[in-house]
């Protein structure tokens, strides 16, 4: 008989620095509304409620949800995420973030991964305050324009 599912079990959320963080499953999973959630706010506690980068491995997740990749994508207090994978599936799964509210990116290389993730961390965390508001999802349904360069 296998365990009762638990969020502590499936995955695992680590702090690197003051304003980064590690997300990764421990088994194959299906990303539910309910982990996201639950993942952004672990994030949100791990850094002192700091708006963070973020590196989440995608290796062994099955799928996310689209209730889960609306809230992921959403996330106020995520200031870029770094997505690692190796297989087609995992790119597919990364580019549901194309358009999330801040820049986020597909490796398949860890090192590469860890290095983008480290540049936006030092543009990003340059003032790492604790901020006061409480943790920002925006659901809301309609796209937001992506910058676009203008050519001239």
């Amino acid at each position: 008989m296998r365990p009762a599912y638990t969020f502590e079990t499936t995955y695992e959320i680590s702090r690197l620095e003051r304003c980064a963080v590690t997300v990764r499953a421990r088994e194959p999973v299906s990303v539910t509304e309910v982990d996201a959630l639950m993942m952004l706010r672990r994030g949100f506690e791990l850094t002192d409620h700091r708006p963070y980068v973020v590196f989440v491995d995608l290796n062994d997740v099955v799928e996310i949800l689209p209730g889960a990749r609306r809230v992921l994508a959403s996330a106020r207090h995520v200031l870029a995420a770094s997505m690692l994978g190796s297989t087609p599936v995992d790119r597919m799964m990364a580019a549901g973030y194309a358009h999330a509210a801040y820049p986020a990116e597909y490796f398949e290389d860890r090192a590469a991964a860890f290095q983008w993730l480290a540049v936006m961390h030092d543009l990003l965390c340059a003032d790492p305050v604790p901020h006061t508001m409480s943790l920002t999802i925006d659901l809301d349904p309609f796209d937001r324009p992506r910058y676009q360069p203008t050519r001239g």
